[in-house]
This record gives structure tokens, C-alpha cells and sequence, in this order.
């Protein structure tokens, strides 16, 4: 598996933010103006967080580089989970993906008090990336993939089990790796990787939290998620009444992206 080379990103709307290091809105308009799903999907997000629908609007309040990552994400939920293995092929821009998204900037503020803009929009791309691992990887190395598939299937282990013993890595470890072919942001390779070979700051603790309660609130809720292996249980009384406060808003915020799953996969 480690000889095997990423070959780029399809050229995307995520490509063509990523090969801008420096993000500016007029490049961020004219990106996003090219892919209409990809502005249906951030804009959705955005406005499930309570912002305007206007895409000026919302990159004067969080600005471009947050926003950025944002359609990055989006961008990535939907080319880069339609895989070539048989294996995940019904994982195309998951629910769940797209609930955790929201969710996690919710809980950043119901439990923080934290209404910092940027930060939002910032929780909900890690959030999104954090459950597209198996996609991507699948996307990727789809025969590896798919051995790993079959031996979960004949021994009833894991997916992630069988994957580590067939290729000799984690699906995580993959993932980063295509997190730094791609030159994917800080933020996102951390997702994807996970944080124990990074120095994190205040603010990406805070946002690895919020993807926790997300995360945890989802599945209560019985929408189902990709795991991200790093979370902690919490048992805190104050965290776990957080999670049940917030699984109730999950299964709402389902059910409102359940309507609008349908017009953005019928767009794509």
C-alpha cells in the first residue's frame, strides 16, 4: 500500500482552491460560481448555521479562507465519495456527513457560547472531512480496498480491522496520506490523519470537541457516521447532557437534510 502513488484531485472545484494558498473572494466567487453543487451544499450548511444565503455576505462574516475549506469539504463529500469500490459505492454523499457538518458548529456555540463566525464554518469542514476517510481511501486504492472488504466480510471484523492486516496501514494512516498528496489545509489533514503528530492550538481543540458531541449526538440520534477513532468518551455529567441535549437536535436537523439531500444528489 505505501508504494502506491495518490494521483491528483479531478479538477474540481476543491483543486482549483487548493492550488490558491491565499484565498481572496473574487478567486472564492469565481470558483464556487463554476461548481453549482458545491455552492448548494456550502450554502446549505451556512444556512442551517443561521447565515445569510448571500455567498458575499457569508465570506465578509467568516471570511474566504474559512469559507474556502468549506467548499472544500463539500466538494470532496460529493466527487470524492463517489468510489469505484463496490464496497462503499451507497456511501455517496452520506447523510451523515452532512449532519455531523452542521452539528458540529451548533454545539461549538450551545456549549461554548462561541459565535465566532470563522470558527463556525471552520468546525464544519473538519467535522464533514472527519467522516469521509473510508470514502476517500476507497476512492482511491479501490482493489486494496476491496481485499480488505473481503476479508472483513469472511472473518466478521471491522472494516478498519481488515485493512490494517491486508495493506499494513491504517485506513487514518492512508487517508493522511492523501491529505498531504493533496496539500489539503492544516485543518483538514488533521481530520483525516488525526492529531497525535500535531501541536494543536486552543482553537483546534475546541473544534475536535464540537466534532466529538457532533459526532456522538449523530449516532444517538441513529444516523449513522464513520466513526473518527480519536474522539474520548466524555463522562462528564455537563457532556454527556450536552450529547443528549444535542441527539434530540440531531434527529430535527436529519430530517430538515433529508429533504435537502435529495435536491442536491439530483442536482449532481
Amino acid at each position: 500500500m505505501n508504494s502506491l502513488q495518490a494521483t491528483p484531485l479531478p479538477p474540481t472545484a476543491a483543486m482549483l482552491l487548493i492550488q490558491h494558498e491565499h484565498h481572496d473572494a473574487r478567486t472564492l466567487l469565481t470558483v464556487l460560481a463554476s461548481d453549482v453543487i458545491v455552492t448548494k451544499t456550502t450554502r446549505t450548511i451556512c444556512e442551517f448555521l443561521g447565515f445569510e444565503s448571500n455567498m458575499p455576505l457569508i465570506i465578509q462574516r467568516a471570511g474566504p479562507a474559512a469559507l474556502a475549506q468549506l467548499a472544500i469539504a463539500a466538494d470532496l463529500w460529493i466527487s470524492g465519495s463517489r468510489v469505484r469500490s463496490a464496497v462503499v459505492s451507497g456511501s455517496q454523499m452520506s447523510l451523515g456527513c452532512l449532519v455531523i457538518g452542521c452539528l458540529a458548529p451548533m454545539a461549538l456555540e450551545q456549549d461554548l457560547t462561541l459565535t465566532d463566525a470563522e470558527l463556525q464554518i471552520r468546525a464544519a469542514s473538519f467535522a464533514m472531512f472527519s467522516s469521509l476517510s473510508i470514502a476517500l481511501v476507497a476512492r482511491q486504492f479501490p482493489e486494496e480496498f476491496d481485499a480488505a472488504a473481503s476479508v472483513a466480510r469472511m472473518r466478521q471484523i471491522p472494516i478498519a480491522n481488515a485493512f490494517q492486516t491486508v495493506n499494513g496501514e491504517s485506513i487514518h494512516s492512508a487517508a493522511g496520506r492523501l491529505a498531504s498528496a493533496w496539500n489539503l489545509t492544516r485543518e483538514l489533514t488533521i481530520a483525516l490523519r488525526g492529531p497525535q503528530d500535531f501541536d494543536l492550538d486552543d482553537k483546534e481543540r475546541l473544534i475536535i470537541g464540537a466534532t466529538e458531541v457532533a459526532t456522538m449526538a449523530a449516532q444517538s440520534a441513529g444516523v449513522s457516521v464513520e466513526p473518527w477513532p480519536y474522539l474520548m468518551p466524555s463522562e462528564s455529567i455537563e457532556q454527556i447532557a450536552l450529547i443528549q441535549a444535542m441527539g434530540m437536535r440531531a434527529k430535527r436537523v436529519a430530517l430538515r437534510l433529508t429533504e435537502e439531500l435529495e435536491q442536491l444528489r439530483g442536482a449532481a
